[in-house]
């Protein structure tokens, strides 16, 4: 076996060996772990922060040379065939297609097929003949939502995802483009996540899209923590009184819960779609990888209407 001190050597040569070729996929793999919708959130998981990403690569790249290193410890390696020996450890990646594939979601997979005809029912902005249609899929209490219609939450880490909705709402559906901005409430982290759509639903029965829109504005705008009261039925009526929906009609609808079965059913009409995390976005029913950042669902929108 080897002394100490060539199997110091051993690893330096395998460290320098493998590690140039290892660290950039991984890279780019935790990248995209970290851009993906499913890793915003959903069913209580936050987006992992990027200072743990960074860990994270290197461990896993310590892994796999360690991992390497006790297939070679058990062959015999002669003084003169060390080198020899580490250079015929091969440590591979995948083909560019493969590790793509890998690293696609199954939602998306899952969506490919997927029955997207209650899109056209959903409330929207902008022409409903556009060439685009963009498909937001939000719960009114999850905190990257919030964060994608433009709070101030979570720092300068969540900057790439801050605004994506809003900017693709006022940028092209209302900007005279032939895009059509699409919101699809989804219900999964409590009652009062069912009880703020619902009441957006009421006030679309008030005031059709732009009213649905208006109170979608102002539940992100007093969106406090999951739960909290923030969005019991009683706050909700104060929340739609000031955003102009003060009728007798507007409150029976919160207070008799209405629209629960829509809301329930806009739910798994999303997760049959493929959806796994909040916030995600869609172009056109398909789902963008990374798209709740605006880069990337700009140029998703910028594609399609080529």
């Amino acid at each position: 076996m080897l002394n100490s001190e060539r199997k110091w050597a051993a690893l330096k040569t395998l460290l320098e060996n493998t590690d140039a070729r290892i660290h950039p996929q991984l890279q780019g793999q935790l990248r995209s772990q970290k851009a993906t919708p499913s890793g915003f959130y959903y069913g209580g998981e936050g987006m992992a922060d990027t200072s743990n990403m960074e860990k994270g690569e290197y461990i896993i790249g310590i892994a796999i040379i360690i991992a390497a290193l006790l297939v070679s410890a058990t062959v015999w390696i002669t003084s003169g065939n060390v080198v020899k020996a580490i250079s015929a450890i091969n440590i591979t990646t995948a083909p560019a297609a493969t590790a793509a594939a890998a690293q696609q979601p199954a939602a998306q997979q899952q969506a490919a097929a997927a029955d997207w005809s209650f899109v056209p029912n959903m409330p929207g902005v902008g022409p409903k003949d556009a060439k685009v249609t963009v498909i937001a899929f939000a719960d009114f209490q999850c905190p990257f939502c919030g964060i994608s219609f433009g709070k101030d939450l979570g720092g300068a880490n969540y900057d790439p995802i801050r605004g994506t909705a809003t900017k693709i709402e006022n940028e092209y559906a209302n900007g005279g483009k032939s895009v059509r901005f699409v919101y699809v409430p989804m219900a999964f982290l409590g009652q009062e996540s069912v009880d703020a759509a619902n009441a957006a639903f009421c006030a679309k029965e008030i005031g059709g899209d732009e009213g649905f829109f208006t109170m979608h504005d102002a539940l992100f705008t007093a969106q406090g923590s999951e739960n909290s009261g923030v969005f019991s039925k009683d706050n909700l009526k104060k929340i739609g009184a000031a955003a102009g929906f003060n009728s007798t009609a507007f409150t029976s609808c919160v207070d008799t819960g209405k629209y629960y079965t829509a809301v329930q059913q806009a739910t798994a009409d999303a997760n049959q779609a493929g959806v796994s995390g909040t916030p995600t976005f869609a172009v056109n029913n398909k789902i963008v990888t990374n798209g709740a950042e605006y880069t990337y669902l700009k140029a998703a929108v910028d594609a399609a209407l080529k």
